[in-house]
């Protein structure tokens, strides 16, 4: 073992990422933490101390025996007199540090604009931190990043935001502003050698990635590597990083009060005073932007799934190939309403005209989002063909038996039937014979597909069968027949079943077309 490394802010971010690759390296590492029961929940693997930078009888605790120490506490956005706290925090961590005869501290702070006059906030408090540091008496190395891409990188995560959500912004003038991101993986290594590598005294390095990118090549790039088009920017040279950060706040994830921080301090170029840091530690082949913000985003899709609002936009905008991973609950409903919609303009224009286009449209929607291929979607088995010609078969057999005693008993049926075969009938009975069998089958992608399955991975195969026929059955309500809506229920049940039992829409498909064509076509109720 090298020693032993005091692992602070060792539940962030950065902490997370470099404390498997200091055990890796050798190191003892015992990480700090405010919350001691739940870092051993998430992180057993570690030594965990308990206490808080901002207390000195804890720190000298915590210091108590280490060899060496990572500096990762940064308070920003966590009060409005973060500043104070973290230069307090700052001193009393050196003195313990000192106390404690620790041999080298690391600290990782920021890059720091040319001009400190113009430096935001969080930024002048970094370069504040690590001179508190290096006037010590432990030899503190400053290692100074810009933007760092990673999953649960903050600026990481406001830029794959804006990205993913808007395809069209804004482009105030801190877009133009330049900086060199650098890859998480990356700066594992330059902490971990920091550590160790030979050096006089205290001292400050720059850790740039290998490219200069302004904020909107940072957006454009980010888009690409999701598989999206660049956002279209507007120039508004007017709106000013202080401005941004209001509308920033309603489309990431990422905390206000910090997002507005970082925003802010985007206003000038944060470029490094050179990469000798690099060539110092052998370290010179680097991540560039975009394969690091693929292992960001592979990363992502590993830990997390977006939900709400912006989840919805996010896959609504996703690539088609992506399309297929996901089971698209918003398309079920969607499907419900709009089909409801083509039913109430069915009595107007035909129900050829109405439903008819709205079946194909949402039918195509629901292929291209299914997780299934075609082949085991509809899956032509010899089960799945015997089932559905025989079920329609035994369907339009039953009509025709309970039909007529039905009239006797009701005579108000026979009028009802009369209506819907007029509806029917809007069209010529070429067109609507050649018509019948791609909008069958788009009715049963839509509702035995998207519908019904949607609701079985939810609620459970018998219920989900029951709930989407009586879906069906009312979506046909605006048609005005309350004939029609208990037949169609009854229908939705047996194409429901079939699905279930078959695994496959080709049995509903089935039954349901030869259940049409002959009472619709072949032999009408109605006799005419």
């Amino acid at each position: 073992m090298k020693g032993t490394v005091l692992l602070t802010g060792a539940t962030g971010f950065v902490g997370r990422a470099v404390a498997p690759a200091l055990v890796g390296a050798g190191w003892k590492v015992r990480a700090l933490t405010r919350d001691l029961s739940r870092a051993r929940r998430d992180q057993d693997e570690l030594e965990w101390v308990e206490g808080d930078v901002n207390d000195a009888a804890s720190m000298a605790r915590a210091l108590e025996g280490c060899d060496t120490a990572l500096y990762l506490v940064h308070g920003m956005g966590d009060s409005p007199d973060y500043k104070a706290k973290e230069t307090a925090a700052a001193a009393i961590f050196s003195e313990c540090a000192a106390a404690a005869r620790v041999n080298r501290v690391v600290y990782l702070g920021g890059v720091a604009p040319k001009e400190q006059s113009v430096a935001s906030a969080h930024l002048r408090s970094r370069t504040h931190v690590g001179e508190i540091l290096r006037a010590g008496s432990v030899p503190t190395v400053e290692l100074r990043a810009s933007m760092i891409v990673g999953f649960g990188s903050l600026s990481w995560l406001i830029v794959r935001d804006l990205a993913a959500r808007l395809p069209i912004m804004v482009l105030p003038r801190w877009l133009k502003s330049r900086t060199e991101p650098v890859a998480i993986d990356d700066v594992v290594v330059a902490l971990v050698r920091a550590l160790e590598m030979p050096v006089d005294g205290s001292a400050v390095f720059d850790v740039p990635g290998p490219q200069v990118l302004s904020g909107k090549d940072i957006l454009q790039s980010t888009a690409k590597v999701i598989g999206l088009a660049p956002p279209a920017m507007i120039e508004v040279p007017l709106l000013s990083p202080r401005l941004s950060s209001f509308w920033v706040r309603f489309v990431t994830r990422a905390r206000w009060s910090v997002a507005r921080e970082v925003v802010v301090g985007l206003a000038d170029d944060l470029l490094a005073v050179d990469d000798s840091f690099w060539k110092k530690i052998g370290h010179e082949k680097r991540q560039r932007f975009d394969e690091a913000a693929r292992n960001a985003l592979a990363a992502e899709k590993r830990s997390e799934r977006i939900a709400g609002f912006w989840g919805v936009i996010e896959r609504m905008r996703s690539p088609r190939n992506e399309l297929a991973a996901i089971r698209p609950a918003w398309l079920a409903v969607g499907s419900v309403v709009l089909w409801a919609l083509a039913t109430a303009l069915a009595r107007r224009v035909g129900i050829w005209w109405s439903v008819g286009p709205v079946a194909l449209v949402l039918a195509s929607c629901g292929l291209v989002a299914n997780r299934s291929s075609l082949q085991e979607l509809f899956a032509p088995t010899r089960r799945s063909l015997v089932w559905g010609c025989v079920t329609g078969g035994v369907m339009a057999a039953l009509t025709y038996l309970l039909y007529p005693p039905a009239t006797r008993l009701l005579p108000a049926i026979a009028h009802d039937t009369t209506q819907l075969y007029a509806v029917f009938r809007s069209s010529s009975l070429v067109a609507a014979s050649i018509a019948i069998a791609p909008i069958v089958i788009a009715e049963e992608i839509v509702w035995r597909n998207i519908v019904q399955d949607t609701l079985v991975d939810r609620v459970g195969p018998h219920w989900g069968v029951a709930v989407a026929a009586a879906i069906y059955a009312l979506s046909l309500a605006p048609l005005g027949s309350p004939l029609l809506v208990l037949v169609a229920f009854l229908c939705g049940l047996t194409w429901g079943t079939l699905r279930a039992l078959t695994g496959s829409l080709l049995a509903p498909i089935l039954a349901h077309l030869f259940w049409d064509l002959l009472v619709l076509v072949c032999l009408p109720l109605d006799g005419a």
